[in-house]
């Protein structure tokens, strides 16, 4: 190109810069302005002979009078579109206030409007007259014609950068005005991803997740334009007046609460007024800390003690454990001010939690919910679709296969268009990347990880959501909490802490809804399922479509065989019948290496491969782990059992499977050397209950011989299903009902009991009754001690207490419809244990059933218990029976 092609070129789009800047104004579209600030600067800087010019929010937020400023030439620049008189008078009238003279020696005015035909008003020349520097309104205020000559006598090699300029940001321009027109489309694309989770069931949108304090959270950092108000109504309610009455008692002098009233009723309306705000709030709170914080109990983190201005007075000594107390509560209360203010300004939102904890579901539900409510603009990477683009640009290459998304050639081009996005919407770029623990190259994608970060960070709109497994982030990403950019990191730990008992059932009627699980459950198996979100979801999914009944118990082993063939049955035709036998060959694999926390599969076939992979995939059975960090264990597909008790159970399984007739050898070497290992109690309960249901006599005999079998029977017999309970099952529990010198397994076998109440089986409550029943006075006490006995009781009537307290709440709940709700057996058993309650809790468990004499099921309890041989509780029948005095 020659010098007319470069002029004609760079008055192109210096004109198209007016025309546009004029049409968003027109609309009310100001915020351009403050983007030309920027865009003008490598302009400026060659045509003016500034090197060092740069917007001078960037040095001090609100700079006075100018926008620009080269300390180097001593040049300074107010950009406007407003070329009136007024406001030149203002810029001059402001520059002098500041005493921007002794940073500057010319200021100029560049419009990017017509100017005026000349500036002659009288309050312009006083404006001028009083500066220090000197203003030539012809030289120095200026329009876009005025830039155009001084290109024009630009020497060709500066002539051609300000025109190569010029092309490359416009050619930015018309792909971000693409983009723009394409935007919703980009983001529906963007967000596709989310439909495969629910495809895959690892992104369940019916399930309820008990997850409210880090949602608060993520609202804060997500959307700060919306919910800063929090900080506001926090502070708000801060107040010294406590504080101060006790301090006058102290006769010490009171504080003030010096927290500016308008920062408390500001409305910030952009990206950049929002940030001024949060720093200047945080200085405030931090003033008020340092006031407060020598007075609490944690003066240490202050530097400093208060010290009583009347020393240590009758006065103070008398009122200072209320001071510090107070001043405690406040500290603790501006503290999480400045944690709301701080969590807005952070960057990067880290979601690390164990496997089966719902980090997918919580930010995909994010996605569809809070974030396509709030219109926040957001990209969703399942990490694990990284391992299809190439080292070093899996998150760039991911983006850009995007068919609507520009294309760039490095991540911080794509960073730069989502920030003007999100600056032209008022509203952060969101990116989140789920499960950075299904990246195999892990060494290698920590680096890229970092890097994106940090180039994230550089960003002020654009922040990042990132999950991933506990253990893998420990062992290979923790170091990004140790780089520069790690104070702009917010990590929660655990998605679902102390989940409420309403939270558990919400979450059970979800996942049950969710999967077309119909019929009845009990208490006992409501309880076994909500608090064990993995058992759940293996129920869920073997029982999906099903109504399984009036289901009074859950038994695992049941459970996670029917699981294993309904997952199996899943699988192509040609994997079904390898498939069992691979995790046979995994769990072999363990107990010959004697490590069962990961096993590698490098050395299995291509089809067994390939039933691991589908196994990990879907996260339930298998889960992939970290591989060792060596040549040989470079792309190591290294995997772990995800439920720890399936493991056991497989384990258990092949044990039992390799018994033939009378050999159980190899079984009885296994068991022998696991006492001590983490699989033992597990492995061990699944042998007996696999060795039961097979009836291979050998194996059962080998599970009796060991050492602490009675122990191992009571705490696992709720294992037994019906169908293989006999009469020694109800022997064995006979026993060690009689053992109260074992108080814990008495207690054991007995809320289990208490808790069978179908007949039809071997091993239910009238077993308990019975052995209840046959008790003397003595036995009789030490049984229902044993039952209500804690280790860490310390007074000897506290078993009686709970007594007490069972009784109670029996009263309050049956106060309407009296005791029809309970079974006649459960009503025997209360007898037996009320008959030991104090004085007027006894009576009122005689008043309940007179009043409910009538009732069937009580009448059935009163006969369960007749035979009893304890004077207690034929003292409490013979009350009972006395006839009530007539009113």
């Amino acid at each position: 190109m020659n010098r007319d092609e470069y002029l004609n070129s760079c008055g192109k789009y210096l004109g198209r810069l007016v025309y546009e800047i004029k049409a968003l104004n027109a609309v009310g579209r100001f915020d351009i302005n403050s983007v030309t600030e920027d865009f003008l600067v490598p302009v400026l800087r060659v045509t003016f002979d500034c090197p060092e010019l740069q917007n001078q929010n960037e040095l001090k937020q609100n700079f006075p009078s100018v926008d620009l400023g080269c300390r180097r030439s001593r040049t300074s620049f107010q950009i406007t579109t407003d070329a009136s008189t007024d406001k030149v008078v203002k810029t001059l009238e402001k520059f002098r206030e500041h005493n921007l003279e002794k940073i500057f020696d010319r200021l100029i005015v560049l419009t990017i409007s017509e100017k005026q035909s000349a500036y002659t008003a009288k309050s312009l020349h006083k404006a001028i007259s009083e500066l220090t520097i000197s203003f030539d309104p012809a030289q120095d205020i200026l329009g876009v014609t005025d830039i155009l000559l001084r290109i024009k006598r630009l020497e060709t090699s500066k002539l051609e950068r300000v025109e190569a300029y010029l092309v490359s940001e416009f050619r930015k321009r018309d792909e971000h005005l693409k983009f723009r027109e394409q935007f919703e489309k980009f983001l529906e694309f963007a967000q596709s991803k989310i439909a495969v989770e629910k495809s895959s069931k690892k992104y369940i949108p019916s399930l309820f997740v008990e997850t409210h304090k880090t949602k608060k959270e993520m609202r804060l950092f997500a959307n700060p334009l919306f919910f800063y108000r929090k900080v506001i109504d926090l502070l708000k309610k801060f107040e010294y007046t406590h504080l101060n009455s006790v301090l006058a008692l102290a006769k010490e002098p009171k504080i003030t609460f010096a927290v500016n009233a308008d920062a408390l009723t500001a409305i910030p309306s952009t990206f950049a007024e929002l940030e001024g705000w949060l720093k200047g709030l945080d200085e405030a709170v931090v003033a008020e800390l340092q006031k407060v914080g020598p007075l609490s109990w944690n003066h240490k983190e202050y530097d400093e003690k208060y010290e009583p201005a009347h020393g240590d007075s009758a006065a103070w000594s008398i009122a200072r454990f209320r001071v510090e107390s107070t001043a405690t509560g406040l500290s603790s209360q501006l503290k999480r001010a400045r944690s709301l203010i701080h969590l807005m300004q952070k960057k990067i939102f880290l979601v690390t939690s164990m496997a089966g904890q719902g980090k997918t579901n919580f930010v995909c539900d994010l996605i569809e919910n809070q974030f396509r409510s709030f219109e926040i603009p957001c990209v969703f990477i399942p990490a694990r679709e990284l391992n299809s683009y190439p080292a070093r640009q899996r998150l760039r290459g991911f983006i850009s296969n995007n068919r609507y998304a520009p294309n760039y050639t490095s991540m911080h081009e794509y960073l730069g268009l989502f920030d003007d996005v999100a600056k032209e919407g008022g509203k952060p770029f969101l990116i989140v990347i789920d499960g950075i623990n299904e990246v195999t190259a892990l060494d290698e994608f920590n680096d890229e990880l970092k890097d994106f970060c940090n180039a994230v960070c550089q960003y002020e709109h654009v922040k990042v959501v990132i999950t991933c497994r506990s253990e893998f982030f420990d062992e290979k990403y923790a170091s990004i909490l140790y780089e520069p950019f790690s104070k702009h990191v917010h990590r929660v730990t655990d998605l679902r802490s102390k989940m409420s008992e309403l939270s558990k059932k919400r979450l059970l009627h979800s996942y049950l809804t969710h999967f077309n699980v119909a019929g009845r459950l009990a208490g006992s198996a409501k309880e076994f399922l909500k608090n064990d979100l993995l058992l759940l979801r293996i129920f869920c999914e073997r029982h999906e479509g099903d109504d399984v009944g009036d289901l009074s118990d859950v038994y695992k082993g049941d459970l996670f065989e029917e699981f294993l063939l309904r997952k199996i049955d899943s699988f192509p035709e040609n994997l079904r019948g390898k498939a069992f036998p691979t995790l046979l060959k995994i769990a072999s694999a363990m107990l010959a290496a004697d490590d069962y926390s990961k096993l590698s599969v490098r050395g299995f076939l291509d089809d067994e491969k390939e039933i691991v992979h589908r196994l990990v995939a879907d996260d339930v059975i298998l889960r992939q782990e970290i591989a060792a960090k060596s040549l040989m264990g470079l792309g190591d597909l290294v995997i772990s059992f995800t439920y720890d008790e399936l493991r056991d159970f497989i384990i258990a399984y092949k044990l039992v499977d390799e018994v033939a007739g009378d050999n159980a050898e190899i079984l009885l070497e296994v068991l022998s050397s696991l006492p001590g290992r983490p699989i033992f109690e597990g492995v061990y309960k699944y042998v007996y209950l696999l060795s039961r249901k097979a009836n291979k006599i050998a194996a059962i005999a080998a599970c009796e011989r060991a050492d602490g079998f009675i122990d191992h029977f009571a705490l696992n017999v709720h294992l037994l299903p019906p169908a293989v309970q006999n009469a020694d099952d109800v022997a064995k529990l006979k026993k060690i009902l009689t053992e109260t010198s074992v108080p814990g397994r008495v207690k054991r076998a007995a809320l289990f009991l208490i808790g069978r109440r179908n007949r039809a089986e071997l091993l239910n409550i009238t077993v308990l009754i019975a052995h209840l029943n046959g008790l003397g006075p003595d036995g009789h006490k030490e049984f229902v001690q044993a039952i209500f006995y804690e280790p860490n009781d310390f007074g000897s009537e506290n078993w009686q207490e709970r007594i007490d307290v069972l009784v109670e709440s029996v009263w309050d709940v049956s106060s309407e419809d009296g005791l029809k709700r309970y079974a006649p057996e459960w009503l025997a058993f209360f007898l037996h244990v009320s008959s030991f309650a104090s004085w007027f809790e006894r009576e009122r468990v005689s008043l309940l059933f007179k009043n409910s004499k009538e009732e069937t099921n009580c009448r059935q309890a009163l006969q369960l218990v007749r035979s009893a041989k304890s004077r207690s509780i034929q003292y409490l029948l013979a009350d009972i029976e006395e006839p009530q005095e007539a009113m």
